[in-house]
């Protein structure tokens, strides 16, 4: 395959997994709460995907490149949208991490008994 289809096709898959991740976004902020499973699983095959093609640009040399087409501008525009599937990312991973941690908070108590039988300590005279 030549670089230029190779950087097209990662291009693309970035711009898959940009999508992806806004969808997460956007459930995560209208829903409060993490993905069904049949998201997580897509989210893992394009993951797939995207270490496959990040290992084809792995492989490309310099020298294969043609200084005559837009291989530098696709480059360019690669790096651009990881940027931006870095940014979401961590913004969706901050949301996972305040609605799992938001229940949490709900169901702990730091108490091991409860609150009124304090007054009913033998020791204390109360």
């Amino acid at each position: 395959m030549e670089p230029r289809e190779i950087i097209k096709e990662h291009y693309n898959l970035c711009e898959c997994v940009h999508q992806l991740l806004l969808e997460e976004n956007s459930w995560l902020k209208v829903e409060k709460k993490p993905p069904e499973m049949d998201f997580l699983q897509r989210k893992k095959e394009i993951v797939d995907r995207l270490e496959s093609s990040l290992a084809n640009l792995k492989k490309l040399k310099p020298e294969f490149f043609s200084p005559f087409d837009d291989t530098k501008k696709l480059v360019g525009e690669s790096h651009s949208k990881l940027l931006q599937i870095f940014y979401l990312d961590r913004e969706n991973e901050d949301l996972l991490l305040k609605y799992n941690q938001s229940s949490d908070r709900e169901t702990f108590s730091r108490f091991t008994i409860d609150p009124n039988e304090i007054g009913e300590h033998p020791d204390r005279g109360i």
